[in-house]
């Protein structure tokens, strides 16, 4: 009895080894190397230490992942090694909203196979663009699978009109997480869930021949929500507004340079372009002309889940295209939602599987055994499209300084007062990447930008500059090339045409001496904590957001090479708009010198 109910639900096993395949996959990959991954270095780190310490974040982005990341901190003792397993359990969790949403197809289909779904669930945590997120951009990921959760729920909800008290309720609290999650994320997040209420209603009373009430009441309470919500969001985080128009706007002055219509992200709409994806296109517009088509119970008034599902699937793909395509979008924007394409790609090619198993069942409805046999075989095949394509970005990923370079920090902080370096003092570097491990290690107010404007500000305080001494870096790219297969979701070790690799343009820098594979404690003065040796410093309450987080630590202009730190602000005062090593050059003097970091004292 047993065996025959591990027979019925061996599709429950298989998905809960997918999640623990893309959990230890994940835990692989990031723990290569002790120190914190990606361009933006500690900046999580920096937070979740500050939310300990304060029980705020040091940063102006929304909040919700930073409080969210905590736990695991706390549990694990080590800010670096915490951080990382809570991306890896996130990340993977999007397997099971993946497999659900799949799932919400069968009745349509009238296909008992999991096969679809389970492919769904594994093509959404592994391949190129989840890895490149949870290297760079963790909030996004998080976003992703708050994205995920709010379509599913949103789509019980209006299938159910009764249970609003249960998903409703779930679905517009995780509309909010999602607006308090990251900005990019959130706004998709609100789009999607206005379009889904607003084809529920209009479908509704279209097809009762009356103005449905309720509908616009439910519009107008969601609607009121999301105002409250990004009212809070822009008040207690000024900064978001900012990036909030820039969503609206997607516009750059700059942004028809030819640096943006050539290039990577000119190329990056192949990843589309495959019979798979295309496919799967074309089976959801035609569920979804059929749902227009059903009449709807008028007791009920409710839209079939297909309908509502496959409505969101189109709605989803086509903003992702347009951005991509779009030659007014500025590529720094463009890039990060290259990185998305995962989402509709691995929600959609399932059901082009499902059309094709359908086909076959009506076509041999005998031969159930061939029937399986090619749908898994064509399975596995993407399954190791993804993989492969995935493995590519692995050697891609790894910290933005080597751990000489922090091994260097570390030392510099345990002798602070034996080289007269103020902790009360500003410290002035090249780039924001190089800020965050500063600020992680020295716990000392960190900016990038104009000497002169800094000076006006910080007028009573000594100022520094560190700049990296190893220059032995290359540029993170993983797979150089994109091999792009028409007949497959990713790419194939074996044919395909090779493109310019346009979704690494995150980019960042390999490390040619790090730490051995699985090394956690090669750091020296790094305690377990992750910390370093004497905490975050001596700011005070009143510096607990620093000038550096609060205007220019903006993880999400890594893609498009950040704020041009090197020419800072304005050029008003005694000295001249200059770069670091002018300004080094020109009123500098070092006061310590190391194998990773050098620090001069400015003024």
């Amino acid at each position: 009895m047993f065996t025959n109910k591990i027979r019925e639900k061996w599709w429950i096993i298989t998905l809960f080894s997918i999640f623990i395949f893309s959990f230890i996959l994940d835990m692989y990959v990031l723990t290569r190397y002790n120190l914190s991954y990606g361009m933006d270095g500690p900046f999580y780190d920096l937070q979740v230490l500050n939310i300990l310490k304060t029980g705020i974040p040091a940063s102006n982005d929304p909040p919700l992942v930073y409080y969210i990341l905590t736990p695991f901190v706390l549990v694990s003792g080590n800010s670096f090694f915490g951080i990382k397993i809570g991306m890896a359990l996130l990340g993977s969790l999007m397997a099971f909203p993946a497999f659900l949403l799949t799932e919400m197809f069968n009745e349509k289909l009238d296909i008992g196979s999991k096969i679809p779904a389970l492919l769904s669930a594994l093509l959404i945590t592994v391949n190129v663009f989840y890895f490149q997120l949870i290297g760079d951009f963790m909030q996004n990921l998080v976003g992703v699978l708050f994205l995920l959760l709010l379509i599913y729920f949103a789509v019980k909800w209006l299938e159910n009109p009764k249970e609003w008290k249960k998903y409703g309720t779930l679905a517009i609290a995780l509309l909010l997480c999602n607006i308090f999650t990251h900005i990019y994320t959130g706004i998709l997040a609100v789009i999607l869930f206005i379009s889904l209420l607003l084809l529920n209603w209009a479908l509704i009373s279209y097809k009762t021949g009356k103005i449905e009430i309720k509908g616009l009441k439910i519009l107008g309470i969601v609607s009121i929500s999301v105002i409250v919500g990004l009212a809070v969001l822009f008040a207690v985080y000024p900064y978001m507004f900012s990036k909030f128009t820039t969503v609206l706007s997607f516009m750059n002055n700059s942004s028809t340079s030819s640096s943006n219509l050539t290039g990577g992200n000119f190329m990056s709409p192949v990843i589309f372009l495959t019979v798979p994806f295309i496919l799967g296109v074309i089976v959801t517009i035609r569920i979804f002309y059929n749902g227009l088509k059903e009449k709807i119970n008028v007791e009920r008034k409710a839209i079939s889940r297909k309908t509502l599902l496959s409505w969101a699937y189109l709605v989803l793909t086509v903003i992702l295209i347009s951005l991509i395509v779009a030659p007014s979008v500025d590529s720094q924007y463009k890039s990060r939602f290259i990185e998305l394409a995962f989402v509709p790609i691995a929600l959609m090619v399932p059901l082009g599987l499902k059309f094709i198993e359908n086909w076959l069942s009506k076509r041999y409805p005998s031969k159930r055994s061939l029937k399986l046999g090619l749908i898994s075989l064509i399975a596995v095949i993407f399954v190791v499209s993804s993989f492969y394509t995935a493995t590519g970005e692995f050697s891609g990923m790894g910290p933005s300084i080597t751990s000489d370079q922090y091994n260097n920090l570390v030392s510099l902080k345990e002798n602070l007062t034996a080289n007269n370096i103020d902790t009360d003092g500003i410290i002035l570097v090249n780039d924001y990447h190089t800020g965050y491990w500063v600020e992680y290690v020295l716990g000392m107010q960190v900016e990038t930008g104009n000497l002169s404007e800094i000076q006006k500000e910080y007028f009573n305080r000594t100022i520094y500059a560190v700049t990296l001494t190893q220059n032995s870096q290359s540029q993170l790219k993983g797979n150089s090339e994109y091999s792009w297969n028409p007949l497959l979701p990713y790419s194939f070790p074996f044919v395909g045409w090779n493109f310019d690799n346009s979704f690494n343009s995150a980019g960042g820098q390999k490390q040619l001496s790090q730490s051995p594979p699985g090394d956690f404690g090669n750091a020296t003065g790094q305690n377990k904590s992750g910390t370093p040796p004497t905490g975050l410093g001596n700011r005070g309450q009143n510096d607990k957001v620093s000038p550096f987080n609060a205007t220019r630590t903006d993880p999400d202009n890594a893609a498009g090479g950040g704020n041009a730190p090197n020419n800072g602000g304005g050029s008003s005062g005694d000295m001249p708009n200059q770069n670091l090593n002018q300004i080094i050059s020109n009123y500098g003097t070092l006061i310590f010198s190391g194998s990773g970091f050098k620090i001069y004292k400015i003024s």
